[in-house]
């Protein structure tokens, strides 16, 4: 089978590698999509922990292909895969913590993952999807149990003064769901037209650059970027008393200067927003449900020749999420 490998610090290349075989408790997918995530392009430069060699990928469903003996569901079924494997047995597992488990491994970060013809995946993350989802869609499941996540930690949304900085499929994801949670208006900052309007599209009432001099007084701020200055701009948006959430993933050595004084006297909330704690099936359900817009945010499909550009090049202008399809 073809799979994504990262072979070396920033090296990688499609691979001929085995078609892996199912075991007690583990299962064989085969993968119809896989989204490439910046979290990505931090492991080929080493700034997330990662040891090759290694198949990257862990937004990823398919069709279960190989079932092992133990697994409840029928070979066939399109499911998707929670890459964030916890042991469920430590006390961060039990307070219903998973993603602060020290005994985490992922699908994609520490072992093969979803960009690949076929995975070897634990019964435990398999996740059924009806069958009348659009294939390429289960790309979108684990971002979007992610931002979930960041939802549930921020609390009452009902009328809240919502801002979104980044305009990445993150962003996008976040301003759907705080329209339907019921924000009073949504504020996207993100630097490029395309993904201005995009946001108007999506449910953001204003969106533009900080330079354009959006409002300061919101009552929630989602920092969706991860870029150096973006948590600054964050706290910029927000009013005294207000709460940012941190959903952007930076490199592990970014650092960023915060006045320790405006946290105080502003009485600010700063709250990071980790993987997708028990979100999971909650995502595959509004997927299912066709609650969210999705199509749009889909811009670029790629096959095997074009997948290693695809992760290796910055993001450009009209890019929000980045798709490759196994069979194309």
């Amino acid at each position: 089978m073809r799979a994504v490998t990262l072979t070396g610090l920033g090296r990688l290349e499609v691979v001929e590698a085995s078609v892996p075989r199912s075991r007690p408790g583990w299962s064989v997918v085969q993968v119809l999509a896989c989204g490439i995530c910046g979290t990505d392009r931090h492991i080929l430069h080493g700034d997330y922990p990662a040891r090759p060699p290694l198949i990257l990928g862990h937004e990823f469903g398919g069709l279960l292909h190989e079932p092992g003996p133990d697994c409840p569901l029928p070979a066939g079924s399109m499911v998707s895969v929670d890459p964030n494997i916890c042991c469920g047995d430590c006390w961060q597992c039990r307070d219903g913590s998973p993603a602060l488990c020290a005994e985490r491994i992922a699908l994609g970060v520490d072992i093969d993952g979803g960009l690949a013809q076929y995975v070897l995946v634990p019964d435990t993350q398999l996740y059924r999807v009806p069958q009348h989802v659009d294939p390429l869609q289960l790309a979108f499941v684990e971002p979007l149990a992610c931002c979930l996540r960041a939802i549930d930690l921020a609390g009452e949304m009902s009328g809240a003064r919502v801002a979104v900085v980044g305009g990445g499929v993150i962003g996008q994801l976040v301003v759907q769901l705080a329209r339907n949670a019921g924000a009073s208006t949504i504020t996207l900052v993100t630097r490029q037209p395309f993904r201005q309007e995009l946001g108007r599209s999506m449910g953001a009432t204003w969106s533009g650059d900080m330079a354009d001099r959006p409002s300061r007084d919101h009552d929630l701020v989602f920092e969706c970027a991860g870029v150096p200055g973006t948590m600054t701009d964050s706290l910029d948006l927000a009013r005294p008393g207000g709460s940012v959430i941190l959903l952007g993933i930076t490199g592990r050595d970014h650092l960023q200067s915060v006045s320790p004084f405006d946290l105080v006297v502003r009485e600010l909330r700063l709250q990071g927003s980790f993987l997708n704690p028990r979100t999971q099936s909650r995502a595959v359900q509004l997927i299912a449900d066709g609650t969210l817009n999705l199509d749009p945010l889909a811009t670029r499909i790629v096959g095997w020749d074009e997948v290693v550009d695809g992760i290796r090049a910055t993001p450009g202008p009209t890019d929000i999420k980045v798709i490759l399809q196994p069979s194309a």
